[in-house]
């Protein structure tokens, strides 16, 4: 593979990184508003909704890892990318527990 070809494969999967932590932020941050609205509305199907969108913001979170320990492991990332890529893995940890949280408003 050439360099060229290696740095455009590193930025497309440091791409891919950044886009699925968006969703599972929107996802994370959607669940606690469902949740809010359906103890304030007392309604149970969006209660009920939101304990069943708890599944994909954990998968995010282990597909995101994944991802993260891909690039450390293959790519040697430095500076920049490297902070961006640990970040990425802390921060996936507190958008799970901000579902779990969600779910917990909803039960």
């Amino acid at each position: 593979m050439s360099p060229e070809t290696a740095f455009r494969h590193f930025h497309d999967q440091l791409g891919t990184l950044k886009q699925r932590l968006l969703t599972m932020s929107q996802k994370a941050e959607s669940l606690v508003d469902l949740a809010v609205e359906s103890l304030l509305t007392r309604d149970a199907a969006k209660a009920e909704a939101v304990i069943a969108g708890d599944p994909e913001v954990d998968d995010l979170e282990l597909e995101i890892e994944r991802l993260a320990l891909e690039l450390l492991a293959l790519q040697q990332p430095m500076a920049r990318d490297l902070r961006f890529i640990i970040g990425a893995i802390r921060v996936t940890s507190d958008l799970e527990r901000v579902g779990d949280h969600g779910v917990n408003i909803a039960q």
